[in-house]
């Protein structure tokens, strides 16, 4: 090895006479190929390594910076695909007042109820109805719907319409509350005001029709004074009107007062005002018929109201008692 350096010194003198110009024979050379440079990729740390001063110590940074990208490509995650969601589901509501919610066999509760599920149960839906106010799902195997307002749901936007959504049956019609009708409080009408005279003094009491052929109508009339028991007593002046039928009979007038004496009439009657008229003046020439009666006292004004009284086929005998307390 140190021959072969002494004699690479020698070369080397040698070529630096030549090169301070002395002169030597000239040789004949074959003219030189240009040479056309080849390039070879560098990585970026190995180039800037020998640009800042090459060598061995450029020659260690270039696989130092491939090791640290390696490195940190390295470390860097994978990029994973996000689960695309593929069904909806409903969670009862866990603060409802119920601790289980029903189930029926379609949108409405006119439906019959098939089960219950607790607060917190999840389930998977399966449809819903037109307006999304009840979905549809499975419960041991049977289809349910429970009422919207009453779970919490998941991807709601792959809720579909349920085919085949029962129709809700025929509601029975449930009778209205009957509302008590309100009694009214009593009015107290007074039936004798606007009659004239001294008002209602006398109502009628009794009226015992007999038969007396029917050839004549025959009146007796007995005054019962209030205060005095029933006993018939004298009340002269008084007299009544009469009609038949609605039409005046006549003869029952001012012109015929009740008596000053009491007379006592068949089976003990007393009385003291009689009046007879034939049939044959009677409306429609006999003694059956309706009546209406009244009292009028002295001075021809009303005592009583109009009292009514019938009498059938030949019944033409009336017994009657007016009487100043009303019974």
């Amino acid at each position: 090895m140190r021959v072969l350096a002494l004699c690479a010194g020698a070369l080397f003198v040698a070529g630096c006479g030549l090169l301070s110009g002395t002169e030597a024979t000239a040789t004949p050379t074959r003219a030189m190929a240009a040479v056309v440079p080849t390039f070879t990729s560098t990585p970026e740390g190995a180039m800037a390594a020998q640009t800042s001063g090459g060598g061995a110590a450029a020659q260690q940074a270039a696989p130092a910076a491939q090791q640290q990208q390696a490195a940190a490509a390295t470390d860097t995650p994978a990029p994973t695909d996000t689960p695309v969601p593929t069904v909806a589901r409903f969670t009862v509501k866990t603060d409802l007042t119920a601790a289980n919610v029903n189930v029926r066999t379609g949108p409405s509760t006119l439906f019959t109820i098939i089960g219950t599920v607790a607060r917190g149960a999840q389930f998977d839906i399966s449809g819903r109805n037109q307006d999304y106010s009840w979905y549809q799902f499975s419960l041991n195997g049977q289809t349910g719907w429970i009422f919207s307002n009453l779970v919490d749901v998941e991807n709601a936007h792959l809720i579909t319409l349920a085919q085949n959504i029962p129709i809700p049956p025929t509601a029975t019609p449930v009778p209205p509350t009957p509302v008590p009708t309100p009694v009214p409080a009593p009015v107290h009408v007074d039936h004798c005001a606007g009659i004239g005279g001294d008002g209602c003094k006398f109502w009628l009491r009794n009226v015992d029709p007999a038969d007396n052929g029917g050839h004549e109508l025959k009146l007796q009339i007995g005054f019962v004074h209030g205060g005095e028991g029933d006993q018939v007593q004298i009340h002269g002046g008084y007299f009544v009107e009469l009609q038949k039928d609605g039409v005046q009979v006549h003869g029952f007038d001012h012109n015929t007062r009740g008596g000053r004496n009491i007379v006592e009439g068949p089976q003990g009657r007393k009385y003291h005002y009689s009046r007879a008229v034939p049939a044959s003046q009677l409306p429609g020439g006999n003694v059956a018929g309706t009546y209406t009666i009244w009292v009028k006292d002295g001075n021809g004004e009303r005592d009583s109201q109009n009292q009514t009284f019938t009498l059938h086929g030949n019944q033409g005998f009336v017994w009657l008692i007016f009487d100043q307390n009303r019974r």
